[in-house]
């Protein structure tokens, strides 16, 4: 893009007046940007960004014959822009000699999904305070409907809260008192437990590989005896002997058969069977390292809620399958580190990869609606969890082994889910993370159908046609906002 700014101040006077009509254009795309906060818009913005093509080409007074009728009168015309324009319309763009082409050309650039995912900064408030969006700002900042979020009625001990774009958007009560509570979150705290589990594996990663068991680098697809000794488990623990990591997190590992067709997976409802002993894994993973990464699982636990900044939470780590008391604000915290695929504050904390296995079926011969100590596939109005290619790396199944297998998004809803209604569920594809306390008449599809008519009423392309976007949505061919993650995810 910069040869081509060069070239142009080098032209004529009218190329010279044409680059002060491009900065004008992008000025009127940043402005857009920053109504997002630093995201640049999806694909939804088309109408928006095809307006700044055509007001940059009426300003440029340029006749279209200067192109000979080729593609950059044509594209003005049609308003298309992005990847909607297509290669070869790009070619034909540059052989316009014309400020129009210079013009269309380098908003194409701008516009273009690639450069719009490389221009997207993560925006979350790291370890500061979360900053609420005023509610005359909630359209354009959040696109949602705040006259229908504020009518919302539920029942008195009933809250939730919206994160969209990385911004807090809404909290339930009277001037968003429902946000610092602190309660119980039961079972959510598996997520949770996931989440560290995976950011002690990034911290370990670079360690130098050692045949000795306890030692070297912690990975999900280690054997859970590299480091624990399945002799000396306690009397009401089940771990296969052949058992990995990513068995246990899935909630696998006790099968008696671990190959593919013959899991089990039974629901580890306290942690007693098979999941609280990731924490004497973890335990014995940090001894290598107790200055990097703490002590035991309770000081890398502390590290981890630093970075994360819950200042409304406690766990003492003494059970991965419950004992989180924490606040929707310190859950919406942990929904987004998970929406951006691990990255928070400016910092990656887990592997991209972890986390798509984290949010993705990882054995569908033991449950297709269960990741890594996460649940999915079981919203109303939401598209699934499956994998982009089968088998997968940690199945072998040969497709999703569950309803239709085919969708052009892989932008599945995941949700960490505790007893009594407490939920954080994470729409990738519209960059939303939803968290509720106490939603247990219709759990997390009660949850979504209560946010879900603000979500529609200020959506561009459905604008209030609900059927029409649960169509589109929940088959996963509506993706506005989807930010792609490091490795292609």
């Amino acid at each position: 893009m910069s040869a081509l700014l060069y070239r142009s101040q080098k032209s004529s006077e009218r190329d010279a007046n044409a680059f002060g009509v491009l900065l004008k254009s992008s000025r009127r795309l940043e402005a857009t940007t920053s109504l997002r906060g630093g995201v640049m818009p999806g694909v939804t913005e088309i109408g928006v960004m095809a307006e700044t093509v055509r007001s940059a080409v009426v300003e440029a007074t340029v006749d279209e014959r200067e192109c000979n009728g080729r593609a950059g009168g044509r594209s003005a015309r049609s308003g298309h822009v992005g990847s909607r324009l297509g290669t070869r319309t790009m070619e034909r763009l540059m052989m316009c000699k014309g400020p129009v082409s210079l013009v269309v050309a380098t908003v194409f650039l701008l516009c273009s999904p690639a450069v719009g995912q490389a221009q997207r900064a993560p925006v979350d408030p790291g370890a500061g305070p979360w900053e609420l969006v005023g509610e005359d700002e909630v359209r354009d900042v959040c696109r949602l409907d705040p006259e229908l979020l504020q009518g919302v009625t539920m029942r008195q001990d009933m809250s939730f809260a919206i994160v969209r774009y990385g911004r807090l958007c809404f909290v339930s009560g009277e001037n968003a008192s429902d946000g610092p509570g602190v309660s119980h979150l039961y079972s959510a705290t598996k997520t949770l437990g996931a989440l560290l589990t995976g950011a002690i594996m990034y911290q370990t990663r670079n360690l130098a590989v050692r045949n000795a068991p306890m030692t070297g680098p912690f990975g999900e697809f280690d054997r859970m005896d590299q480091w624990l000794d399945l002799d000396a488990l306690p009397p009401r623990a089940v771990i296969n002997r052949d058992a990995t990591v990513a068995h246990v997190l899935a909630m696998v590992g006790y099968s008696d058969d671990l190959a593919y067709g013959q899991k089990s997976h039974e629901y580890d409802a306290s942690g007693r069977r098979e999941i609280n002993q990731l924490i004497r894994v973890i335990d014995n993973v940090v001894k290598q390292g107790q200055e990097r990464f703490g002590a035991n699982a309770v000081e890398a636990k502390d590290r981890l809620f630093s970075k994360l900044g819950l200042e409304h939470s406690r766990w003492d780590v003494e059970f991965f399958g419950y004992s989180w008391y924490g606040s929707l604000l310190d859950m919406a915290r942990l929904g987004q580190v998970i929406l951006r695929g691990g990255v928070y504050g400016g910092e990656r904390l887990v592997d991209s990869r972890y986390v798509y296995n984290m949010t993705h079926p990882a054995f569908e011969d033991g449950s297709t609606r269960y990741g890594y100590l996460t649940w999915m596939n079981n919203t109303t109005c939401s598209p699934r969890a499956m994998h982009t290619s089968y088998p997968h790396g940690l199945s072998e199944s040969s497709d999703c082994a569950d309803g239709n297998c085919d969708q052009e998004h892989d932008v599945g809803v995941w949700n960490a889910a505790g007893a009594g209604g407490q939920f954080i569920v994470g729409h990738r594809g519209l960059d939303m993370v939803v968290v509720g306390k106490n939603w247990d008449k219709g759990g997390s599809s009660q949850l979504w159908r209560t946010v879900l008519p603000s979500v529609v009423a200020a959506d561009p392309r459905f604008a209030g046609d609900q059927d029409a976007f649960c169509d589109a949505y929940s088959n996963g061919n509506y993706a506005p906002d989807l930010v792609k993650w490091d490795g292609d995810l």
